[in-house]
């Protein structure tokens, strides 16, 4: 398998130590394809041999996988590549990194699957997964929904309160919960097949049915986050009162995985509601609740937010 340099890819930027200890790299690092999904490099053993890096990047990619390995040894296998793919190498010193070298991996890149979603109701969605050609091998491994009316991130499904479902196999399907009435979302997923891991598959949208008449679509904002303490602001005609919802991670096996608690209630309309006590750098959920007659006739967009 013939290797090359790569001119095309960007290569690592080194801190070279202004000091007078020079750690050399090898300088023939070649790269050899063993299978779809790893890589095998070699070098010559170097005088006075430290720990070295291994790093590799795929072509597109921006980020850097880096290992340590021993500098005593004369060869490393790189695995868990993704099939049909191109990939950068490099080992760094110390003080020095080696010249690129690029090689592509065998067999076709994993496709992402296939969606639709079915079922969709006010509050409701299901959402299919199918890839015919990996029927029974493949699992999805992340999958994320947001809201298209706001500039909102995307939130990962298995890791939210108010959407926990089951990431399974291929031609399957689970479910989106607690959604807002006529409101359009996006989803996406990525899947994986023995260590290969897919792109995202194209944000697929879809809007709830329902009016905001009955059932507000109602959107909330963090508003300010500080060290302890975050304030969700939220504006909206609708004559009722208001409760504030805080979800938090259970730490109790056996226990639901996330607990509300209900941290403020409220007459106003339109305001901001200041959540205090709140723990340093952790990670909160909240949803506002509409309430009129003692009854739920809206719950808003859910906002996640983190202390500094």
């Amino acid at each position: 398998m013939a290797t090359k340099s790569s001119a095309r890819m960007s290569t690592l930027s080194a801190s070279v130590s202004s000091g007078p200890l020079v750690v050399e790299v090898p300088a023939d690092m070649s790269a050899t394809v063993l299978s779809d999904t790893s890589v095998e490099l070699s070098w010559s053993m170097v005088d006075d041999p430290l720990a070295f890096t291994v790093a590799w990047l795929e072509a597109g990619g921006s980020s850097w996988t880096k290992v340590p390995v021993a500098g005593d040894l004369r060869s490393y296998v790189v695995s868990g590549l993704r099939p049909g793919t191109s990939y950068a190498f490099q080992m760094q010193s110390q003080s020095a990194w080696s010249d690129p070298v690029e090689a592509e991996t065998t067999g076709s890149a994993l496709a992402p699957p296939t969606l639709t979603v079915t079922d969709i109701l006010d509050r409701n969605a299901n959402v299919n997964v199918l890839t015919p050609d990996l029927a029974g091998q493949a699992r999805v491994v992340e999958a994320q929904v947001k809201d298209t009316r706001t500039n909102s991130p995307w939130y990962s499904i298995s890791d939210v309160p108010w959407n926990l479902a089951p990431l399974g196999p291929y031609d399957a399907s689970f479910g989106l919960k607690m959604l807002s009435t006529g409101v359009t979302y996006a989803v996406r997923v990525r899947a994986t097949v023995g260590g290969v891991t897919s792109d995202w598959t194209p944000e697929l949208r879809f809007t709830t049915t329902g009016t905001k008449g009955g059932k507000p679509g109602l959107t909330v904002v963090a508003d300010s986050t500080t060290f302890s303490s975050v304030k969700l602001a939220w504006s909206t005609s609708v004559k009722s009162q208001v409760r504030f919802i805080r979800w938090v991670r259970s730490s109790s096996p056996g226990s639901s995985p996330f607990l509300p608690q209900q941290v403020g209630y409220s007459n106003d309309l339109s305001g901001v509601f200041e959540d205090v006590g709140l723990s340093t750098g952790a990670d909160y959920w909240y949803t506002v609740e509409w309430v009129r007659d003692s009854r739920t006739i809206s719950i808003s967009n859910p906002v996640a937010v983190r202390t500094r």
